[in-house]
């Protein structure tokens, strides 16, 4: 028994391992048709939560912080990221090509953060999926015509009083 616990909590360490390795850098994965980089884009939603009401904001933004990295994997300096303003229903995207990047360098430790709300009556961000702090990147596809490796983030709320953490 004692030997069963011993080996699942190892696996796990291993298997916690692999999933925090597989998502370090993004924007390192090639078409393997072209060899070219992939770029990186989020996409999410954006809401406004009034009272017991929510509803999608359009105008709002995202904005999206990472480390650049070089060759080495040495952390040279943050970058960010703005979203294109949400739609009706609150949709945004953001997107991240490697021209963007010298050659050789990456960006890890990616976060998406609440940035600007259109709205007077519903513009304090809420840290609710970590719009304030900042909700890691860590979900991904790749889509099917290789065009971006996609990353969700959200929903993110927006609220009318302010919230202190």
């Amino acid at each position: 028994m004692a030997f069963s616990r011993l080996s699942f909590a190892a696996s796990l360490i291993v298997f916690s391992s692999l999933i925090i390795s597989s998502v370090a850098y993004y924007g390192d994965e090639t078409n393997p048709e072209t060899g070219k980089l992939i770029p990186v884009a989020v996409e999410g939603v954006i809401m406004c939560k009034s009272g017991d009401k929510s509803y999608p904001i359009q105008g709002a933004t995202v904005r999206v912080a990472c480390v650049k990295s070089d060759e080495y994997g040495k952390e040279i300096v943050p970058i960010s990221i703005m979203s294109s303003k949400s739609d009706a229903k609150g949709y945004f995207f953001a997107t991240l090509f490697p021209s963007q990047l010298r050659a050789g360098r990456m960006v890890t430790k990616c976060k998406a953060f609440l940035y600007e709300s259109p709205i007077a009556d519903c513009d304090f961000p809420t840290d609710v999926n970590h719009g304030v702090r900042g909700m890691p990147l860590s979900k991904y596809r790749v889509l099917e015509d290789k065009s971006f490796k996609l990353y969700w983030a959200g929903p993110f709320f927006f609220t009318s009083e302010p919230t202190y953490y």
